[in-house]
């Protein structure tokens, strides 16, 4: 009887703790597109960016102090058919203190092998 609440105890703590590792890997993730996202329409705003979607936020453990983003960007004029432009760009990112910056831009992917080769320096 005492064996059967034991293990009981035993799973509940082990799920709990698995919950709240997933939890902090989520906030830690969302805080870093948050991040980004801010810089993307900090940086962009000169330009007529009305609208950053953050579609890629990627880091890879043999380079940690850079991360490959790709953004969809929407821009305050229109196309000749009268809907807002749109921009697919991708940008390597460098840290910077607790946040990133922008270091150059890359080619679009929503793919993180091909993240992972740009990283790396590759097209």
């Amino acid at each position: 009887m005492k064996n059967g609440r034991l293990r009981n105890r035993v799973l509940t703590f082990a799920l709990s703790a698995l919950c709240a590792v997933a939890a902090i890997a989520t906030v830690s993730c969302s805080s870093n597109e948050s991040k980004v996202k801010k810089l993307l329409q900090e940086s962009l705003k000169p330009h007529g960016v009305t609208d950053v979607v953050v579609d890629l936020f990627y880091t890879d453990p043999n380079f940690p102090d850079k991360a490959y983003t790709s953004a969809t960007l929407t821009y305050n004029f229109a196309t000749a058919e009268g809907k807002p432009q749109r921009e697919f760009i991708g940008f390597i990112l460098g840290r910077e203190g607790n946040g990133w910056r922008i270091e150059r831009n890359v080619s679009y992917t929503k793919e993180t092998q091909q993240a992972a080769k740009y990283l790396a320096g590759g097209k």
